[in-house]
C-alpha cells in the first residue's frame, strides 16, 4: 500500500535533504495540511466533550 506521509519517513530531516528537489518534495500539500488541522481539531473537540460529559455525570451522581 502506498502512504503519502507528511515528511516522507524522516527523509526530510536527513543531511542529504539540502537540494532543491528534495526540499520541494518535503513540503506538505495543502490537502495534507488541511487534514492534519482537521484531525487535530477533531481530537481536541472529542477531548473537550468527554471532559464535559464526565463532569456532568459526576454532577448528576452527586445530585442524586
Amino acid at each position: 500500500a502506498y502512504v503519502d506521509t507528511v515528511t516522507l519517513g524522516g527523509l526530510c530531516s536527513s543531511p542529504l535533504a539540502g537540494g532543491p528537489l528534495l526540499s520541494a518534495l518535503c513540503r506538505p500539500a495543502g490537502a495534507q495540511a488541511a487534514a492534519l488541522v482537521f484531525l487535530f481539531l477533531t481530537a481536541l473537540l472529542y477531548l473537550a466533550s468527554s471532559i464535559v460529559c464526565i463532569r456532568m455525570w459526576r454532577h448528576e451522581a452527586a445530585r442524586r
